[in-house]
């Protein structure tokens, strides 16, 4: 089967999931094109074959989503695709995919629309829609607008295969085309031994330098390993680390302080290691794993954290360590319903 796969472009989560589901899917014999742009087009195009497009892009200062600059920004750069459609159309017509399948990449539910070929959504944004969700609300708004924003990128599919760590039902319109799956997990994450080791520092993991963050870290009589900042260098109780020496730290370490990001968040899970989310104030995906995290009782989360919350979220380790002992994640369970859901195109 000839498969053409829209990856999102931005962070390491899209092109992590991608890397797991398009290895599996040549090895059982398909030929995929993935059609990407950004961080993931880097991390992807030595791997595979890669068609190259302008993606969507999310604008952050101090970590806090700027809607008004993302949306001019997006406008004036993704429309660029435009200009070049008929790179498009020679794509569509030379390798004649037989499925296309989306991570939260918008060109590729078009492109099967336009070509009338059968579409996978395959992503952890759809919980948005296709599940029972309880928000605060105080999230409301931002909830609805997540929402609406996940429904432009792909209302329809023939199926809708849904990455979670929490047990949420299937909204009963979705029940027939809908899968939930346990998070695929990398396969250097994989070869890591579930609780071998809680040693370690605690790993902080930052998208952006934040001086008040460090200022707290360095208050507290605990050892941290900071990944974000691309240098090696130790003041006091914080050691700078950089990303060769990442897999070590996410074996050994106590817990983990990081934004609130599906990937890690669910590598953690996978290893059994405490979380304390930090989600990026605006982006509600964000926002919902860290609510689901808490409601799992696998860490916490603060959208401003300070000493006290860190104090009491490493206070209470051994309790997160128990929940999440008995938590079975099966990363496996994605190819199953793959192979499903194949043979039924």
């Amino acid at each position: 089967m000839k498969i053409l796969y829209g990856v999102c472009g931005e962070g390491f989560g899209h092109s992590s999931r991608a890397l797991v589901l398009a290895d599996y899917l040549e090895k059982k014999g398909h030929e995929v094109i993935i059609l990407t742009h950004g961080q993931a087009y880097n991390v992807l195009k030595g791997k595979f074959k890669c068609f190259k497009v302008k993606g969507l892009h999310l604008i952050f200062e101090k970590s806090v989503l700027k809607k008004r600059k993302t949306v001019n920004y997006n406008l004036r750069n993704f429309t660029r695709n435009f200009y070049k459609w008929k790179n498009f159309d020679r794509l569509m017509k030379k390798f004649n995919p037989d499925l296309c399948i989306s991570d939260m990449e918008p060109i590729v539910p078009v492109l099967r629309n336009w070509y009338n070929k059968p579409l996978i959504c395959f992503d952890n944004q759809h919980r948005l829609t296709n599940l029972e969700l309880r928000v605060p609300k105080q999230y409301a708004t931002d909830f609805f607008l997540a929402k609406s924003v996940v429904e432009t990128f792909v209302k329809r599919a023939d199926y809708f295969v849904i990455t979670s760590f929490s047990k949420n039902q299937i909204k009963k319109r979705f029940r027939k085309n809908t899968f939930v799956v346990s998070p695929p997990i990398r396969g250097d994450v994989r070869k890591i031994k579930p609780n071998a080791t809680y040693k370690g520092k605690i790993l902080v993991y930052l998208t952006k330098k934040d001086r008040q963050r460090i200022k707290i870290l360095k208050s507290i009589k605990e050892a941290f390993a900071v990944y974000g900042y691309n240098k090696d260098r130790k003041q006091g109780n914080i050691e700078f680390r950089t990303r060769e020496h990442f897999l070590e730290d996410l074996k050994d370490c106590k817990a983990i302080i990081s934004t609130a990001g599906f990937t890690l968040m669910s590598e953690a899970i996978y290893l059994k290691k405490p979380y304390f989310a930090l989600p990026l104030k605006g982006q509600f995906e964000q926002t919902m794993n860290a609510l689901l995290l808490k409601e799992a009782e696998f860490g916490e989360y603060s959208e401003d954290l300070t000493k006290k919350q860190t104090e009491n979220f490493l206070k209470n380790l051994e309790k997160y360590k128990g929940k999440l002992k008995e938590y079975k994640l099966n990363p496996d369970e994605l190819f199953k319903v793959f192979d499903k859901v194949l043979m039924s195109i």
